[in-house]
């Protein structure tokens, strides 16, 4: 479990110090594995990630998915058959070259993501029209060796995700696919508490797709966190891959197809968006302990036990509860404890509650006490839990929104993007070469993209060429 010592860095003086401390204190993971970008997840972390996969998983279900498992393990020739997606991950495969003391005869990778493993198969497994649409996921690992300075949680190389993907008959089924899947996940990402802009990628999209969808968060240093994307792959594969379908007339037609991945980076922003400098504050849907019971020992020992006995099976069927009476700490320490792991709610009961027959509560978000009788118990901390969820959405959409500005010259985004990030708005001419000299001359201002389901028409001048410009865009230097 965590270490017991406070944060000793405060998040508004050094976040990146601040954010490894609190991630491994609340006991969220462990990073000293001996293999840099390999984590060990502990059990607290794994519930926080378990809790919104599952919730994802739901939400996939409910749309038609079914859970599937592929294997890990991927040949290089199948790998390397849809050409623009193997050059886009050339840097990041594992390969395994030797199997026992046998130097094998064809290099085997790591999956870095499953498109080619899956529609190896959907080649196998679609005749008609009548086999579509597919819909799968699965929820795992990949691989893949980040060349970038690993940061826990944001740049690992193994990657904790889920990834679904989708076959469709036509361009039509495809494209209204895509904007289920980001209602799917901004459903997701509401269900955390963390507000993100869905943003379609003009720059570095997906190897392989025709269109990128991504949802971007803003961290309190200012910078921007890429939390998914999801991808319209058109027939890039389907060609590739040989995979068709007979169509209703009985002509040939190469299916369409879809895929869509988060990992592990909501809890990272979970942590990073919500934490302060206590410890982290979790979303009551994540947590794994929505309200903790800690007894204050004084006189009445055994009557105040019993009584957080019975407070706690008046909440354990609807809520997640535990009682921490058998450790010999003293109630600050276990305060301090437990605000460090971000449990939403406290309740204290001591001789005093013993009297009055009531509950003291503490929120974890706003750090407010109050004290209920015993008979309202129960609907008030339904009551708590929701309210707790909405402001911790709402603080952080608020703090989003002061981190979003915009830009007309190339001094100011340079200014916005040294003084206080976020995601600035401005326009741009539609050339790499603007963008590349943008993302130089900002020191490291990437040119994202366009703002998904709002059209931004453009009025003005490239904000590096002063040519007519063809897009408003979306900058941000990102993780």
């Amino acid at each position: 479990m965590a270490e017991q010592e406070g944060i000793t860095v405060k998040k508004s003086e050094n976040f990146s110090e601040w954010f490894h401390e609190i991630i491994h204190k609340a006991g969220l993971i462990d990073q000293r594995f001996p293999l840099q970008g390999f984590l060990v997840f502990n059990w607290y972390g794994l519930e926080i990630h378990e809790a919104y996969m599952e919730y994802l998983e739901k939400l996939y279900k409910k749309n038609g998915y079914k859970k599937y498992y592929f294997p890990t393990l991927i040949p290089e020739k199948l790998l390397a058959t849809e050409a623009a997606h193997i050059r886009g991950f050339h840097d990041q495969v594992f390969w395994i070259t030797q199997g026992g003391e046998k130097q094998l005869e064809e290099r085997i990778a790591l999956r870095p993501t499953s498109e080619t493993p899956m529609y190896e198969m959907f080649k196998l497994w679609i005749r008609s029209y009548k086999d579509l649409p597919i819909k799968i996921f699965q929820t795992t690992s990949v691989f893949r060796y980040e060349t970038k300075h690993t940061r826990p949680l944001i740049r690992d190389r193994e990657i904790f995700w889920n990834e679904a993907h989708s076959v469709h008959e036509n361009l039509e089924g495809i494209n209204k696919h895509v904007k289920e899947v980001v209602e799917i996940y901004a459903k997701l990402f509401d269900f955390c508490a963390i507000p993100v802009t869905f943003i379609d990628v003009v720059t570095g999209v997906f190897a392989g797709a025709i269109q990128a969808i991504e949802p971007y968060t803003i961290f309190p240093d200012g910078k921007v966190l890429e939390m998914g994307s999801v991808n319209n792959l058109g027939q890039k594969f389907s060609r590739a891959f040989g995979v068709k379908f007979l169509k209703k007339n009985g002509a040939s037609e190469f299916v369409y197809q879809g895929s869509y991945g988060v990992s592990e980076r909501i809890l990272a922003a979970i942590a990073a968006i919500h934490g302060d400098d206590k410890g982290i504050i979790l979303p009551p849907t994540v947590a794994p302990i929505q309200a903790i019971i800690v007894p204050i020992f004084g006189k009445d020992d055994d009557k105040v036990i019993k009584y957080c006995k019975d407070a706690k099976k008046v909440l354990e069927n609807n809520f997640r509860v535990d009682l921490d009476i058998d450790r010999d700490e003293t109630p600050g320490w276990k305060f301090n404890h437990y605000e460090m792991l971000g449990v939403p709610l406290r309740i204290e009961v001591g001789s005093k509650e013993l009297k009055s027959k009531s509950i003291t509560i503490v929120r974890r978000d706003k750090k407010l006490k109050q004290t209920i009788k015993l008979k309202d118990y129960s609907k008030r901390i339904k009551i708590l839990l929701e309210d707790i969820q909405k402001n911790l959405y709402n603080t952080a959409n608020t703090k989003m929104k002061e981190k979003m500005s915009e830009a007309k010259e190339l001094n100011e985004l340079k200014k916005i993007l040294k003084e206080r990030g976020g995601l600035v708005k401005t326009e741009w001419c539609g050339s790499k070469e603007c963008s590349d000299n943008i993302k130089s001359e900002t020191e490291g201002g990437e040119l994202i993209g366009i703002l998904y389901g709002k059209k931004e028409t453009p009025k003005g001048k490239c904000i590096w060429c002063k040519e007519k410009s063809k897009h408003v865009v979306y900058c941000g230097k990102a993780y």
